[in-house]
């Protein structure tokens, strides 16, 4: 298949793409200058800017040099006898997961990483119920580095949210567990938000809660998914007033405005806010919303002109969709395509 050019244009700096990859800048360095592995482009001021392609190729060598091939060998193999050696490689996993299991069939990846991410999670819990904030702290940066992003968002945050939400609700969590807890998940996501900042001509999404919602978890978790995926964010926190919300969309002639809203306590407040803000926006820009407040209102929401996005899985697919679409594309040709952003607890 032939690469398209959003797929070869180069846009992610190293330090993102080290932490796609699981690569430190030192590997990349050394592997490009003494096996030519990749071959960056660079800013006026000297900055390496990798593209899609290159973030592809160095994850399959990273898991196939974890496997035992030499980076001499197949650093300068073409990317799809690469796609080739990591799939028979897989395969090996697997019959050897089968045989091992009788016959059961399970990757031992997937066990593995499953495991990883339950064991994240009671790690999570203890360290909130001790108020421990520097081993709470310490597990996430270390599940995220282990995990990669995207896993540890949907995996891990995510589901230990949920809990320290509903331990909260019954009462098995006190609410300053519950502050300290929220207190370094938010640490942590502005820190990695912060790492896969992207500069350069990517297409920008304005992330923020509507006025009177304060939860801001949902909206962080929004704001990390798209910045993996190559959108520059423009994240503007909670209880954002919706004059500020169409003006930072003009300002930084945004692509698409995602908001999170958790509480439903004025259902009706909550409709009007999005209608208003929808009316406010250019029709080219969609305007996707999420949380548990609005799951609740979706069908309104949508009538409301809101794509409603389900998950982060969901958002991402959306944001690859717009990403791929002509700028002009508006609401009404998404309108149908997407559901709700993601439940916060």
């Amino acid at each position: 298949m032939t690469p398209t050019p959003a797929e070869q244009a180069p846009r992610y700096p190293v330090r993102l793409v080290a932490a796609r990859t699981g690569l430190t800048a030192h590997v990349l360095r050394a592997w490009e200058r003494r096996y030519g592995v990749v071959s960056p482009e660079r800013t006026e001021g000297g900055q390496r800017l990798y593209s899609d392609l290159d973030i592809e190729r160095l994850r399959l060598l990273r898991r196939l040099t974890d496997r035992g091939h030499a980076i001499g060998r197949i650093g300068s193999l073409p990317l799809a006898e690469l796609a080739r050696l990591d799939e028979e490689a897989g395969a090996d996993v697997d019959a050897a997961a089968s045989s091992g299991a009788g016959g059961s069939g399970r990757d031992a990846a997937d066990d593995t990483r499953t495991s990883s991410a339950s064991d994240a999670i009671a790690a999570v819990l203890r360290a909130a119920r001790r108020l421990n904030a520097v081993e709470l702290q310490a597990v996430l940066e270390r599940t995220a580095l282990t995990l990669g992003l995207l896993a540890f968002l949907d995996e891990v945050v995510a589901p230990a949210l949920k809990r320290i939400g509903d331990g909260w609700a019954d009462g098995s969590v006190s609410i300053a567990q519950e502050h300290m807890a929220t207190a370094v998940f938010r640490r942590v996501l502005g820190r990695l938000l912060q790492a896969y900042e992207v500069t350069g001509s990517a297409p920008r999404l304005v992330v923020a809660t509507p006025p009177g919602q304060v939860h801001e978890m949902g909206a962080l978790m929004v704001a990390a998914s798209a910045a993996a995926e190559g959108w520059g964010v423009v994240y503007l926190g909670p209880d954002l007033p919706v004059a500020d919300l169409i003006g930072a969309v003009g300002q930084t002639d945004a692509r698409a405005v995602a908001i999170s809203a958790v509480c439903l306590q004025e259902g009706a407040d909550l409709l009007a806010t999005l209608g208003e803000i929808r009316t406010g926006l250019p029709e080219r820009v969609p305007l996707l919303v999420g949380g548990a407040a609005t799951l609740e209102i979706a069908v309104e929401a949508t009538d409301a002109g809101a794509l409603v996005i389900e998950s982060l899985a969901q958002l991402r697919a959306m944001l690859r969709r717009l990403a791929a679409a002509e700028p002009s594309l508006n609401t009404t040709e998404t309108k149908g395509s997407a559901t709700k952003i993601v439940a916060e607890p």
